[in-house]
């Protein structure tokens, strides 16, 4: 092997996030088509490649599969269609374009079934003609940029990708690193933090790019893409398409000395930033145990007793009148409740927040990365311009909606809080539980959290002010959306993502008696106080309560009450006992 990993790979713009990140001091990049990267691979020309799957089985090779990331759909995959001037039905031949192995196969398959054209007579072309061929009866594979620029004439199109899914229910995967048993490690590591790099970039291509690579290409290589992968080779197999073998991965990295959980919780409590592995292990603490590492972490960055929160409640866009009676009661704040977005919705937001700065005088924040680009498709335009005109409205905060854990969710809100980020804004990192995922998954999000915090801070942006954890409360058994997970999560949050300096524990989803559970697990915010029912519409979250509530929970805790702003860079202590209802005689 060369000093460098020989690294093949092709130029399609979907390969453009798993590639552009790609360490030059760890690989030798060459650039090719899907077919020269498998035969580069197969040659032992290169150490690793970017390769249809297809590929996998040729000449007996056994390559492993780097886990984690690959190039697939799951649906219209937009690039990879059967094309023709007249319908299908009508073809009496079609030739397989040569540039990926996987989409002719995968189209040989579809014909043979679905498609039901198992008569046609299929005769391969040279890489990149498919499109020149398919004229009158005859139509043609497509891959890649070229079936996204295609000829006029070419009216007939069958998106590969839709037929697939809709004959499996499964993902399709078209092509995926793989390399010699031997790669090392560290080749492993780099095509995985390569991808993960550009991941969040898909939103910031340009416009013509942004839909494909965020809505058509899955590049996710979780169970579900590896239960399509392994249908399309027993398929292909069946056929005879496909040489025998199996799919093999590269393991995960194993450590033979694991460190014990209490060695864990020291060092989380003392500061240190854990890895991946060892965060995972954090989670076989008891629940006791977590929670006190995490009181002594949160007392070892603020010691002082004191508990803050926001005077600021919830204001439908499409009903900005809530907003003065929410003045009237001290809120200085409105969180922003976005109805599904639609062709206006973007100019009544506009409206809500100019009317509830100018008239009622209140700081307005609510918008998520998800409404956020839920509004920027609605109204045509794209998320930058969407949160300028948001911004020059009044716009003061950005984040606090919900936001799922996983690889799937991950780019969106990274990409968006850092555009929120270049306009100054800050808000919450947010995270739900019981939404499917599991622990691993949660423990993961609050590492990716600390990850862009890290970021965000190196490059002077604000980055985010809390973390907040919620609950998603659903009437599913199993999910482990209990409040005693809540606690562990808030718990974690404060243990592994110390470079954010608060954690909010969301009382409307758990109750403020759990919240103030939370005061003893890591937490030293509720968050807003003045929120009504409307903002709690699911099941179980009827929670509401009011000023003197929280400041008697609050102080029978043993805390000092303290109002805050958005930013917390106003801070006002609550010390005299209360004259209402919870005065004590």
């Amino acid at each position: 092997m060369s000093s460098k990993i020989r690294v093949a790979c092709v130029g399609y713009t979907n390969a453009w996030p798993l590639t552009r990140h790609l360490d030059r001091t760890l690989f030798d990049v060459m650039p090719c088509v899907p077919s020269a990267a498998a035969r580069l691979l197969n040659d032992g020309e290169a150490d690793v490649g970017l390769v249809p799957v297809g590929s996998l089985f040729d000449k007996g090779a056994r390559w492993r599969i780097v886990p984690g990331y690959c190039i697939g759909a799951d649906g219209d995959v937009d690039s990879v269609l059967l094309v023709g001037e007249r319908p299908l039905s009508e073809w009496e031949e079609v030739v397989l374009d040569g540039e990926s192995r996987t989409s002719v196969l995968l189209a040989q398959i579809l014909l043979r079934g679905p498609l039901g054209r198992p008569d046609l007579v299929v005769r391969p072309v040279d890489p990149g003609t498919g499109a020149f061929h398919a004229q009158g009866r005859v139509g043609a594979v497509v891959i890649g940029d070229a079936a996204r620029n295609l000829p006029e004439r070419l009216t007939h199109r069958v998106d590969l990708g839709r037929v697939w899914k809709e004959w499996t229910g499964l993902p399709f995967v078209f092509a995926v690193w793989a390399g010699r048993p031997d790669l090392p490690m560290e080749a492993i590591d780099g095509l995985r933090r390569a991808a993960a790099a550009g991941m969040p970039d898909r939103f910031n291509a340009p416009p013509a790019d942004r839909d494909y690579l965020t809505r058509a290409i899955r590049y996710e290589l979780d169970d579900r893409a590896l239960m399509g992968l392994r249908r399309f080779v027993a398929l292909g197999q069946a056929a005879g398409l496909l040489g025998p073998g199996d799919l093999s991965l590269f393991p995960p990295p194993s450590r033979l000395v694991r460190p014990s959980v209490d060695g864990l919780l020291a060092r989380a409590a003392a500061g240190e930033a854990l890895s991946g592995e060892d965060a995972l292990g954090l989670d076989a603490a008891t629940t006791a145990d977590l929670a006190a590492a995490a009181e002594e972490r949160r007392l070892a960055i603020d010691a002082r007793r004191e508990v803050t929160y926001l005077m600021a409640g919830n204001v439908p866009v499409l009903d900005p009148a809530r907003g003065a009676e929410l003045a009237a009661k001290g809120a200085i704040a409105a969180i922003l409740q976005l109805p599904v977005a639609e062709a206006g919705t973007l100019a009544a937001t506009e409206a809500a927040v100019r009317l509830l700065k100018e008239r009622d005088g209140l700081s307005v924040t609510g918008l998520g990365a998800e409404q956020l680009v839920g509004l920027a498709v609605a109204a045509g335009v794209s998320p930058e311009a969407a949160l300028e005109r948001l911004v020059k409205a009044g716009l003061d905060g950005f984040g606090g909606a919900p936001t799922r854990a996983g690889a799937a969710a991950r780019p969106q809100w990274q990409a968006m809080h850092r555009l929120a980020g270049s306009f100054g804004l800050r808000g919450p990192a947010t995270l739900t539980i019981g939404l499917g995922e599991g622990r691993a998954a949660r423990i993961e999000h609050l590492l990716d959290v600390r990850r862009f915090q890290e970021g965000e801070l190196a490059h002077g942006r604000p980055g985010f002010s809390a973390v907040s954890v919620w609950t998603g409360l659903g009437e599913t058994a199993g999910l482990d959306d209990s409040a005693q997970a809540w606690l562990r999560t808030v718990a974690l949050a404060r243990l592994l993502v110390d470079n954010v300096p608060h954690i909010t524990a969301w009382w409307p989803t758990v109750g403020l008696g759990a919240a103030q559970t939370a005061l003893f697990a890591g937490a030293d915010d509720l968050g807003p106080i003045l929120l009504d029912e409307a903002a709690l519409d699911a099941p179980g979250r009827s929670w509401t309560t009011d000023v003197e509530e929280v400041e008697h929970h609050l102080r029978v805790a043993g805390f000092t009450p303290v109002r805050r702003d958005l930013d917390w860079t106003t801070l006002t202590p609550v010390a005299a006992a209360p004259e209402g209802r919870y005065a004590r005689f």
